[in-house]
C-alpha cells in the first residue's frame, strides 16, 4: 500500500499541469507540495498564508519544509478583518474563505488559476463550515478526490521519505469560545504557553483560553508526565508569569473541537 496511491495522486496533478498548493507545512500539504513538485517541477508552488493565527514556529517550519522539497515557496502577509478576530459562529467559513480568495489572488499574479488544498477523505464526515468556502471559492482537494485518508496519507508520506509524524496543529483560534474577540497578546499567550509545554517534551499540546484560566490539553498518554516530580509546578508557575490567572489539566486530554463542545 502506498506506491499505487502516490501513483494516481502524482497523475492527478500530471492532469493539471500546474498547481498552486495552499501550504501550511502540515502533513497533509506536505504530501501534496512534495507529489505537485515531483510531477511538475516549476509548474508547481507552494503558498502560504501569514495572518495572526498563524505562529512565527509554525511559518518558519513551512519555509523550512517547502525548501527541503525543492518547490518554490510564497508567503503572504495578511491581516484579518474584525469580523473574525470578534470569533462569530461562523468565524471558520468566514476566515477559511477570505485566505483561500486571498492564497488564490496570490496564486492567480504568479501565474497559477488551479489552487488544491489538503482536506482529505477522514475530514468529510467531521462538521467543518470551512469546507463549504472551498467549494465556494472552487479550491480543488485532490486527497478527497483519490479517497485517501489519514493512514494513507502517513504511508505515502513514510514512502517519499517526509516527516510522517507530524501531529496536526488546528488554528489558534480553536483555543477560544465563541463570540470571545480574540486578541493579539492572548494569541500570544497561547502560543508561549504551547511553546514552552513543548519544549518541555509533550508533543499533543493544546491550551484552551477561559477568561484568563488556562486549561491543558495533552495526549493522554503523555497527562501522566506532566504529575512527575515538580513539573506541574514549574508549569503553572510559567503560565501564571505569561499573564494567566489559573492553571488546569484536562484529565480527558486531548479532544479536537472541545471548545465547540462548550460553546454549545
Amino acid at each position: 500500500m502506498g506506491l499505487d496511491e502516490l501513483s494516481a495522486l502524482n497523475y492527478w496533478f500530471v492532469r493539471r499541469g500546474k498547481v498552486a498548493v495552499a501550504f501550511s507545512g502540515g502533513l497533509d500539504s506536505s504530501l501534496l507540495a512534495a507529489t505537485a513538485v515531483k510531477a511538475l517541477g516549476k509548474g508547481a508552488i507552494a503558498i502560504t498564508a501569514k495572518t495572526e493565527f498563524v505562529g512565527k514556529n509554525e511559518i518558519d517550519d513551512a519555509a523550512a519544509t517547502a525548501k527541503k522539497l525543492g518547490i518554490r515557496h510564497k508567503i503572504i502577509r495578511l491581516c484579518l478583518p474584525e469580523e473574525i478576530l470578534d470569533n462569530p459562529p461562523e468565524r471558520c467559513y468566514i476566515c477559511k474563505k477570505y485566505l483561500m480568495k486571498s492564497v488564490k489572488e496570490a496564486a492567480l499574479k504568479e501565474g497559477f488559476d488551479i489552487v488544491v488544498d489538503g482536506t482529505n477523505q477522514d475530514d468529510l464526515p467531521t462538521s467543518r463550515p470551512g469546507m463549504r468556502a472551498l467549494k465556494e471559492e472552487g479550491i480543488l482537494s485532490p486527497l478527497v478526490d483519490l479517497k485517501l485518508g489519514k493512514q494513507a496519507i502517513r504511508e505515502m508520506s513514510k514512502t517519499l521519505g517526509l516527516d510522517h509524524s507530524k501531529v496536526p496543529n488546528a488554528c489558534i483560534a480553536t483555543r477560544f469560545q465563541t463570540g470571545h474577540k480574540i486578541s493579539g497578546s492572548e494569541i500570544s499567550m497561547i502560543e508561549e504557553a504551547e511553546n514552552y509545554l513543548k519544549g518541555k517534551g509533550f508533543n499533543q499540546v493544546r491550551v484552551r483560553y477561559h477568561g484568563g484560566i488556562a486549561r491543558i490539553e495533552l495526549g493522554k498518554d503523555e497527562i501522566p508526565s506532566l504529575f512527575k516530580g515538580n513539573l506541574f509546578v514549574d508549569v503553572a508557575s510559567k503560565l501564571k508569569s505569561l499573564g494567566f490567572s489559573h492553571v488546569a489539566a484536562d484529565l480527558e486530554g486531548y479532544r479536537a473541537g472541545s471548545m465547540e463542545q462548550i460553546s454549545k
